[in-house]
């Protein structure tokens, strides 16, 4: 909602929510359910004054999930905590999604309402976030995914066909790990969509093709790519696929094959979810100097170990 202007934030919101009332209204405070732009839970007495970015409100309406959301947590440090979002999770409370989020269901499950996610992934993409447990240490945290101090890698299914189009720039090359594709592009928001647009590159992605494959009944030359973002563009790893032809498997808004409807919450039959997952992060702890590195648990759909 619209930020108020001044005074308690529970007078402003009976006067703007006239048909809750005060008794709904302090149930909703007293369940912390109300919160800023990160978050984070307000009290009642507030000031509008002090909160111009805006608040949010979630009540048990569709947006309250029916059970408690239980999210894997896949390692610890002091001050973070890296876990595995899975996917139709938003990362952070933003539009109809508040309670449904990877951020809310933090808090809950870790009694900590400062828990603030470093960075985000799409709603309908699963894998590793790397949450800040410690208001004190979040801006450290935050820094390394600003500075591209993280190491990224990600698996998808499309084509095994790549057909780069303009105005992408790709290129190829061999290293240690194997053969590579270098992908360039500048990418610029359209309507609800980024689009690859003509000028000065913005993003960067590596593909190398992975030792397996992508089998589904009725749906042939796909192959498992693992994926390394180098810059972090909203939506760049699905862009750049699709501007090589090859959307990604599952993705509705970029026309990837066996792909639900876009904005449904949950996916329909005989389609699958967006086949891409931040398979791990690894970074240097900017207080410890630990060398830290967390894989995901989660696989893609239907996969299988396979050489070439």
């Amino acid at each position: 909602m619209p930020t108020p202007k001044t005074g308690p934030l529970s007078l402003v919101l009976e006067n703007r929510y006239p048909a809750l009332g005060p008794d709904v209204i302090a149930q909703i405070f007293a369940a912390k359910n109300v919160v800023d732009f990160r978050g984070r839970s307000l009290d009642p007495n507030t000031d509008a004054a002090d909160v111009p970015q805006g608040v949010w409100i979630y009540r048990p309406i569709p947006d309250e999930p029916d059970a408690a959301i239980k999210v894997d947590v896949l390692a610890r440090g002091d001050g973070w905590m890296a876990v595995d979002k899975p996917a139709g999770l938003a990362t952070m409370p933003r539009g109809r999604f508040v309670a449904r989020t990877l951020t809310v269901a933090l808090r809950r499950q870790e009694k900590n309402d400062d828990i603030v996610c470093a960075h985000r992934l799409d709603r309908v993409t699963a894998g590793v976030v790397l949450a800040v447990t410690d208001p004190a240490r979040r801006g450290a945290y935050q820094q390394l995914f600003g500075h591209g101090r993280v190491r990224k890698k990600y698996l998808a299914v499309a084509s095994a066909n790549l057909d780069a189009k303009d105005p992408l720039e790709v290129s190829t090359g061999e290293d240690e790990s194997g053969p590579f594709i270098r992908v360039k592009s500048r990418i610029e928001k359209r309507g609800i969509s980024m689009q690859n647009v003509a000028g000065q590159p913005n993003s960067e992605t590596v593909l190398r093709p992975a030792s397996a494959i992508f089998t589904h009944e009725g749906v042939a030359g796909l192959r498992v790519w693992e994926v390394e973002p180098i810059t972090g563009r909203t939506h760049q790893i699905r862009v750049h696929f699709a501007g090589l032809g090859a959307s990604i498997v599952g993705d509705p808004l970029y026309g990837g094959a066996l792909a639900g409807p876009y904005g449904a919450d949950e996916v329909s039959d005989g389609a699958v979810n967006l086949q891409l997952l931040a398979e791990s992060l690894a970074f240097t702890d900017p207080f410890t100097g630990e060398q830290i590195e967390v894989h995901s648990r989660q696989t893609l759909e239907t996969t299988s170990n396979h050489d070439g």
